[in-house]
């Protein structure tokens, strides 16, 4: 290696490093003031990221104050639902769409790609309707029904699909084998890693929902993790800083559990599709 491709090298890790501390410096802070004791009566300024005095006072608080596990049973059965209803539309509407013959193929794929660009906010209130008028309201499936038609999903496994090879599938046609059993044993085994991607896409998006299961559930006994911190982040408890961000921390850590196990599988289907997430 060259002292100018060592040099370029260095760079590259030098700005790399500063990206990693200035995205990984407000979770670190966020879960060092959810240890301090101390840190619902004040904040020493700047920010302490070592607690002045350790504990657990800040996520015992949380623990006596809410129903925190029916929180987390809610928020788990609404992401597991929503989750294989993603992927079961998602990887047969996109194996139609990859390998798929049909009158209107090309059409169908625009009125995807169209819906993308529409945001959801848009829609959400017709759609609120339609579920009231469905009697929906204040069940999870109404919140997880909305999930089996997200564009995305299809457009993401129709791009992966696209580059695996049509004569598997030719090959299985001659031996007898319609689309159904082709799609069963021989595209979708090959599919690990685009599953892989949108059950992580799935769950964070899930999880981290705020409007429409607020629109969709009343019932305190079936409030998601989302709404019980904005109910205690907006509410008298909000000015508890330290159990405030004690409630954020045992929020998030699902998400980077979930990220760190998936992770290997979502850099390969990325990289497979050629998608820029």
């Amino acid at each position: 290696m060259t002292r100018r491709n060592q040099a370029l090298e260095m760079v590259r890790l030098l700005v790399l490093s500063a990206l990693a501390v200035v995205f990984l410096y407000p979770f670190v802070l966020m879960i060092g003031i959810s240890l301090d004791v101390n840190a619902n009566f004040g904040l020493s300024f700047p920010p302490r990221i070592v607690p002045e005095e350790f504990g657990w006072k800040n996520f015992s608080l949380i623990f006596k104050s809410l129903p925190i596990g029916t929180y987390y049973l809610n928020s788990l059965i609404i992401v597991a639902g929503s989750v294989a209803g993603h992927i079961a539309g998602a990887t047969l509407a996109g194996y139609a769409l990859a390998k798929g013959e049909f009158r209107g193929k090309k059409i169908w794929l625009l009125l995807i790609l169209t819906a993308m660009m529409v945001p959801d906010q848009v829609i959400v209130f017709t759609r609120f309707l339609v579920f009231n008028q469905l009697h929906l309201i204040n069940s999870f499936v109404g919140v997880i029904l909305p999930t089996l038609a997200y564009p995305f999903g299809v457009f993401l496994v129709k791009q992966f699909m696209d580059s695996l090879p049509n004569e598997l599938g030719e090959a299985a046609k001659m031996d007898g084998a319609h689309h159904f059993k082709i799609f069963m044993r021989i595209y979708l085994p090959l599919t690990a890693p685009i599953i892989a991607t949108l059950s992580i896409i799935t769950v964070m998006h899930k999880w981290n929902e705020l409007l429409w299961p607020l629109l969709m559930l009343s019932k305190s006994s079936m409030f998601t993790v989302s709404i019980g911190v904005a109910n205690f982040t907006l509410g008298p408890n909000g000015t508890y800083i330290g159990s405030s961000l004690a409630l954020a921390t045992l929020t998030i850590i699902p998400m980077v559990v979930l990220f760190l196990i998936l992770q290997r599988y979502v850099i390969e289907s990325v990289a497979s599709s050629g998608l820029k997430l």
